[in-house]
């Protein structure tokens, strides 16, 4: 009787880690299958990619989520619209100023766009319509009159020993920078980068680049000077607080 028992219980169990099994097979191949039909579920279409989007999916290779930090230098940017290459809305603001960046994250190192379309407007811009016909402010803005109007480009411009660097140091991070200024849309970028130091772990911003850098601060003293490439290539500091 205590055999039979046995038997039965030993049968239950298989039966029970079969279906466990066949539960899991079927969540992975509905998960993929969402994957690679659902062009909304992923930043680049797996089939049919242009030479560019290959090079950009080589040069990212492992290269998971970031930092992101938008901000604004001079005047107010008001109804500021960021659309990227797709002509997708990939920020919006009703607002930024000096002072005043937006800090955010990144999912995963292809939803960097690889170009960015940004636009400002005059106060009378009103919030584009979503794709339920409703006007919200996530969808960007239309209208007014434009004062600011400039396309840049992004992901190729990150250095590709920035990535190795990144790759080789497990707990570092990639921040990506936007600053809107009077004259251009900025792009630059550095790492974070944590490491050990007398009295803990703690972290430091190494290997910046692209159009700018904000200042850097010690103990709260500015010991060094933000810069800012200007249009005609050249390297000048600025007296920017942030």
């Amino acid at each position: 009787m205590k055999k039979t028992n046995i038997f039965r219980k030993l049968t239950a169990l298989l039966y029970y880690r079969r279906q466990l099994l066949l539960i899991l097979l079927l969540a992975f191949f509905v998960g993929g299958c969402y994957i690679l039909l659902n062009s909304e579920a992923r930043p680049w279409n797996v089939s049919n990619l242009t030479p560019e989007e290959k090079m950009l999916t080589h040069k990212y290779r492992g290269i998971r989520g970031g930092a992101l930090y938008i901000s604004a230098v001079g005047e107010d940017k008001n109804n500021v619209t960021m659309l990227d290459q797709n002509d997708r809305v990939w920020r919006a603001a009703l607002s930024l100023g000096e002072g005043g960046g937006r800090h955010s994250t990144y999912p995963d190192a292809m939803s960097i766009p690889r170009t960015l379309h940004v636009t400002w407007r005059t106060d009378d811009a009103e919030p584009r319509k979503n794709r339920n016909g409703l006007r919200e402010t996530t969808a960007g803005y239309e209208g007014g009159s434009i004062l600011g109007d400039y396309t840049v480009q992004v992901a190729s411009r990150i250095p590709d020993e920035v990535l190795d660097f990144i790759r080789k140091n497990g707990s570092s991070l990639l921040r990506l920078k936007i600053r809107l200024a009077d004259h251009a849309v900025l792009v630059g970028w550095d790492v974070e980068e944590w490491y050990n130091a007398i009295g803990g772990r703690t972290y430091r911003y190494v290997m910046p680049g692209g159009d700018f850098r904000e200042p850097q601060r010690e103990n709260g003293e500015v010991i060094e000077r933000g810069w800012m490439i200007t249009p005609d290539g050249k390297k000048v500091e600025m007296n920017w607080t942030k």
